[in-house]
């Protein structure tokens, strides 16, 4: 992702235009409350928690305002000075900060964080007794695998074994076993021709969310002329471009 650094005269503003206002929640017309309504909202969809309706907005708003001059504006204080960080183009991690900071002490400790762990081939696993390959070598758990759809199980199993060589015999979607190779008389060979969607929506007790487009799935098998089982990051399955 390339950011650019614009000034606010190149996109058509004045620092003279910019000025500091005082939070009304009561004064309609400035639309406070309108943005605080909207921003909250998307957050609790976004992590589906309940939503609040304007008036009760607006009554909590009224409320945070020792929060807001206190530990909230601290917190994103330090959230927002490591994000103009990142907008300025820096990507070493040096660069950025932790923070652990308790009022009450009072305690603040920043700290640099560290690496994303990366998963390695093992030569063997204790938990699965054998060598177990990492697909990409060196993955972290903020990679993905993107697969566009809509596919049928036996299209996925394809599509994979041709980019990473690897045999698939167990596919999963959260608490959901969508298809399992090893069931006596394999049964869910009936499944392959089908599309993983339709599969996930027949046998799910809860429903894709609305709006929703992807499936994450864990996949497990063996990697082909090697076999020895393998590690990859989650599926993302976009069933509806």
């Amino acid at each position: 992702m390339i950011l650019e650094q614009l000034k606010v005269e190149e996109i058509g503003i004045s620092p003279k235009d910019l000025h500091a206002i005082d939070f009304e929640k009561d004064d309609d017309s400035n639309f406070h409350i309108d943005f605080i309504h909207a921003a909250a909202n998307l957050r609790a969809r976004n992590y589906k928690i309940h939503e609040s309706d304007q008036q009760k907005t607006k009554m909590i708003a009224g409320k945070i305002i020792p929060a807001i001059a206190t530990t909230t504006a601290m917190i994103t204080g330090c959230v927002s000075a490591e994000i103009f960080k990142f907008v300025q183009g820096f990507n070493d991690l040096d660069s950025f900060k932790n923070g652990f900071i308790n009022l009450a002490l009072p305690l603040f400790v920043f700290s640099e964080p560290t690496p994303a762990n990366k998963t390695k081939s093992k030569e063997y696993d204790p938990i699965l007794m054998g060598k177990v390959k990492a697909i990409p070598e060196g993955y972290t758990i903020y990679d993905k695998i993107l697969v566009n759809g809509p596919l049928t199980f036996q299209q996925l199993f394809d599509q994979l074994k041709e980019k990473y060589g690897i045999e698939i015999t167990l596919v999963s979607s959260g608490k959901v076993a969508l298809y399992n190779g090893y069931l006596p008389g394999n049964k869910h060979a009936v499944r392959l021709p089908r599309l993983i969607e339709e599969v996930y929506r027949e046998i799910a007790d809860d429903p894709i969310p609305e709006g929703r487009t992807y499936l994450a799935l864990e996949i497990g098998g063996e990697v082909i002329g090697e076999g020895c089982d393998f590690s990859t990051p989650t599926v993302k399955y976009v069933f509806q471009p």
